[in-house]
């Protein structure tokens, strides 16, 4: 099995309604993923990351308020999903216009597996109207 996290930004592209869906698609449990809003077309800060349900424990999240945010997981195993719902974005410099799904296009994705080894994507739509990273090692 390859080494990677498939994460995915429900649809449509125009909803300001920001849910982030994590599947760990390794054979390693995943410790901690980043995602960076820096290099979307307008930056953006996350004003929370949402809450928080799946199999794993998420242990901490670190980056409110900025451009980069980070989590961290205990017993993300592979095959698992979880998943952010309600997340809160704004652009940087503008906290009164509303961020929607596609204006995500461009953001990085980085995670690092439990076995040591870290992959990278760049979140792209898909087909369905999603918007979605794979980061491979």
């Amino acid at each position: 099995m390859a080494q990677e996290l498939v994460a995915t930004f429900d649809g449509p592209l125009n909803s300001f309604s920001i849910n982030l869906n994590l599947q760990n698609a390794s054979s390693s449990d995943v410790r901690e993923i980043g995602i960076s809003a820096r290099t979307a077309k307008f930056p953006i800060l996350f004003d929370t990351f949402g809450g928080f349900s799946g199999p794993a424990t998420l242990v901490g999240t670190d980056g409110i308020d900025t451009e980069v945010v980070t989590a961290r997981f205990a017993n993300f195993s592979p095959d698992k999903l979880v998943k952010f719902s309600g997340i809160d974005p704004d652009f940087q410099g503008d906290v009164s216009s509303g961020v929607r799904v596609g204006d995500f296009i461009g953001s990085r994705l980085l995670v690092l597996f439990a076995d040591g080894t870290t992959g990278f994507g760049e979140f792209e739509p898909t087909n369905d109207g999603k918007l979605q990273a794979v980061a491979t090692k």
